[in-house]
């Protein structure tokens, strides 16, 4: 029997397919009267794989190896079915009929699984005191682009604005008001995906994973409020101020352990509350003339030895010391 090979008819297709998806491989039309038989191949990596085998004998058709697992042919349609397809289908099928008059015609079909964009990453940069730049990194091919903050889309008006396929978010003239977690969803006809950054002030208290059709990655970036420079600033100042009466007490053969050295600073020693003190009610009998007569004559030479003159009635009073 001579087998005649119509070029001719030979095609190559290009099919593209989400992950996971089902996909319909139809090839060409046929007389099943004249068809002797059909055959689909895998070929991937220089391999040669029969995938599925149809005999027009009664018997039907018959599968092999991984085709049996999601791989169905209807020879109405003349139809290669494939379910759930993953990285591992992905390749060339190629379909043979030999007809029964010894003629073969063949096609091609290139399967291209497709998925969906990955937004890996949101750069961010503070391209001056007043203005920040948020990009959304994405690989893949994606046909939108979002930017949200705490959920809410934002619009290009006022202070924000769009680059690059959206994907850089401009905002100028920041605020307290732009603090807050950021998201750019990505998306094709295969899914989505979506990345955060939660940007706040340095001052506050602090708080980037990677996933498909709501898994998220988030990270964030804290921003420097104008008022560091100034704090530092007044410190330099306050630093060299110190330095300079340091060096000029030196010099003046004085070292800032005196006290003089804390009244120049400004500094000074914290003076305790003044404290209270009530005198007791005692006289010194010294200088009192005792009542008893054996001892008025001893008294009296006393005091005028010393020039004392007699003390009378005596009161007690409250005085207040400051130490």
């Amino acid at each position: 029997m001579t087998i005649h090979i119509d070029l001719t008819a030979e095609e190559i297709l290009e099919v593209k397919t989400g992950l996971y998806s089902r996909v319909e491989l139809t090839g060409m039309s046929l007389n099943q009267n004249e068809t002797e038989s059909v055959s689909w191949t895998k070929l991937k990596l220089n391999r040669t794989q029969l995938c599925i085998n149809y005999v027009n004998n009664g018997t039907g058709s018959k599968c092999y190896s991984d085709c049996c697992r999601k791989a169905r042919f209807y020879l109405n349609q003349n139809t290669l079915i494939l379910e759930n397809v993953t990285a591992q289908d992905e390749g060339i099928f190629m379909e043979t009929i030999v007809r029964r008059n010894g003629t073969i015609k063949s096609q091609n079909f290139t399967l291209i699984i497709q998925y969906p964009p990955n937004a890996t990453e949101i750069v961010v940069s503070q391209t001056s005191s007043t203005s920040l730049t948020l990009k959304c990194e994405v690989s893949g091919s994606f046909l939108q682009l979002m930017w949200k903050k705490e959920r809410v889309p934002i619009l290009e008006k006022h202070r924000h604005s769009f680059s690059d396929r959206n994907q850089t978010l401009h905002i100028s003239n920041i605020s307290s008001s732009d603090y807050g977690t950021y998201s750019c969803i990505v998306s094709n006809a295969y899914g989505e995906s979506e990345q955060h950054i939660n940007i706040i002030d340095k001052n506050s208290t602090v708080n980037q994973g990677n996933g498909y059709s709501g898994k998220t990655q988030t990270g964030q970036i804290l921003l420097s409020s104008g008022f560091t420079v100034m704090g530092v600033f007044v410190l330099s100042m306050f630093y060299g101020l110190y330095k300079y009466h340091h060096r000029q007490r030196v010099e003046n053969g004085r070292t800032t352990d005196e006290g003089d050295a804390d009244n120049v600073l400004g500094i000074y020693q914290e003076v305790p509350d003044p404290v209270e003190v009530t005198p007791l009610p005692y006289v010194y009998t010294d200088f009192i003339k005792p009542k008893e007569p054996d001892q008025a004559s001893a008294t009296a030479q006393h005091f005028e030895d010393f020039g004392y003159s007699e003390v009378g009635p005596t009161s007690c009073s409250a005085e207040t010391v400051v130490q």
